[in-house]
C-alpha cells in the first residue's frame, strides 16, 4: 500500500510542505486535498522532496497544478531536494524548465 505523509509549516505567508513516502495514483488525490486547502492563504509555496521515494505522472500534474495557481497570484513556488530519480522525471518531462527546482 502507498503512503504519503505531507508536513506543513506555515509562517505568515510561506507554507513549506516537506513530502515523505511516494505521490502515486492513489496518494495524489491525498497530496493535491492537503495543498488546496492551504495555497489561498500563502505567497510562498516550497515543497521539500528530499524524503519522497517516489513520484508518477498523477503527482506530476499536482505539481503543474501548484505551479498555475502560485503563478496566477503572482506567488513563488520552489521544488527543493528531489531525489536523483525524481529529478530525472523532472527532466524528462521538462518540468526543469517550468519549476523553480534547487538542490
Amino acid at each position: 500500500m502507498s503512503m504519503l505523509t505531507v508536513n506543513k509549516t506555515k509562517v505568515g505567508t510561506k507554507l513549506t510542505a516537506e513530502l515523505v513516502g511516494r505521490v502515486d495514483v492513489t496518494t495524489a488525490p491525498q497530496f493535491e486535498n492537503e495543498m488546496s486547502s492551504e495555497v489561498d492563504d500563502v505567497n510562498d509555496l516550497v515543497l521539500d522532496l528530499k524524503h519522497l521515494d517516489y513520484m508518477s505522472s498523477a503527482g506530476l500534474r499536482v505539481l503543474v497544478w501548484l505551479h498555475k495557481t502560485m503563478t496566477a497570484k503572482k506567488g513563488s513556488f520552489t521544488v527543493c531536494s528531489p531525489s536523483e530519480g525524481i529529478l530525472d522525471i523532472f527532466t524528462a518531462t521538462g518540468l526543469t524548465e517550468l519549476l523553480d527546482i534547487r538542490q
